[in-house]
């Protein structure tokens, strides 16, 4: 991103900007949905980090998704609050103009939470994996791989930030705060995210079957190695689940922005600028994750809890019957 330049003010785009209820509709949207967005996400981040169910990596994983979110979250309502107040305050047309360093702030924060977040899915599939394939001493390996993936995940999202602000113009007052990165640069990295993601999947539901596969025979020859593969039982399930709900939104996202090209609309346009934050659909994405995978867990969790609970009785009940049988014998 170049430096800010002065301008002149165009009172006609910034009426266009202001006086745009869809805009301000839109913005007042997405600042609800995001303060509703922070307290789940605050809450949720903490049970991330106190659950000691799940393994040390995976953890690390899923706080770092979470957090990413959180700051999308932070930066729409920085964002969505100035701009609402920009509009309602009675200033000259010209003083309605947003400011450099908040559009720097924002949509850093805004930016940096969608791509990181969208990369979650890949590096779970990773880290399971190199679990599945180091199954005998992973549990001993502790959090290397785990702080490595997440090193490379945060490292990958902010080269992405560099790479869309880099070449983008923006005037120290700018109507609206919006970076324009060079062309096809952000298709491209779309469309190699939806890419990752797709093979994320394909990879978690071979690993299902492999550990499956593993568990029913006697490979298995250390208790380390059993635990993982229990884990990966239950973890991939739940991480095919996640999988599927991204790849829904990862859809919606790409069609709306196939229909905004079809419209042909101006990029410089209240109606554009709109579409973009309703697109940018992120803290929607928190919510109904959240609360769809809270469901899911709890169901495996109640299934494999009820599944070992009959085993164990049925442990019991030969147990006793063979005790049975060797009292009458003895007789």
């Amino acid at each position: 991103m170049s430096a800010p330049n002065s301008s002149g003010c165009d009172e006609n785009l910034v009426l266009d900007v202001q006086n745009s209820i869809f805009l301000h509709a839109s913005e007042l949207l997405m600042l609800i949905l995001s303060c509703i967005s922070v307290p789940i996400l605050v809450v949720t981040f903490r049970k991330i980090i106190k659950d000691s169910y799940y393994h040390i990596n995976i953890k690390m994983i899923t706080a770092v998704h979470c957090f990413s979110i959180l700051l999308h979250c932070i930066g729409r309502i920085v964002q969505h609050s100035s701009d609402l107040y920009l509009w309602l305050a009675p200033l000259p047309v010209c003083d309605k103009r947003q400011f450099f360093g908040i559009c720097v702030v924002s949509r850093s924060l805004f930016t940096f939470g969608v791509y990181c977040s969208s990369f979650t899915t890949v590096f779970m599939a990773i880290e399971r994996t190199i679990a599945t394939h180091l199954s005998r001493k992973y549990e001993n390996r502790k959090s290397k791989y785990g702080i490595f993936l997440v090193g490379s995940q945060i490292l990958l999202s902010l080269l992405i930030i560099f790479l869309l602000f880099s070449g983008g113009d923006l005037p120290d007052r700018p109507v609206y705060c919006m970076f324009y990165s060079r062309k096809n640069l952000a298709t491209i990295v779309e469309i190699v995210t939806i890419t990752s993601n797709i093979f994320s999947f394909a990879q978690c539901y071979r690993l299902y079957n492999i550990n499956r596969t593993l568990r029913t025979t006697y490979a298995v020859t250390n208790l380390s190695q059993k635990y993982q593969i229990e884990e990966n039982k239950t973890l991939i399930p739940i991480l095919l689940s996640f999988t599927s709900l991204d790849f829904v939104f990862m859809i919606i996202y790409f069609l709306s922005i196939l229909i905004m090209d079809l419209l042909r609309l101006e990029k410089s346009n209240s109606t554009y600028f709109g579409l973009f934050e309703l697109i940018q659909c992120v803290p929607v994405y928190a919510i109904v994750v959240i609360f769809v995978m809270s469901r899911i867990i709890k169901r495996i969790h109640h299934e494999k809890t009820v599944k070992i609970n009959a085993e164990v009785q049925i442990k019991d009940e030969a147990y006793f019957t063979y005790l049975k049988q060797q009292w009458s014998h003895s007789k």
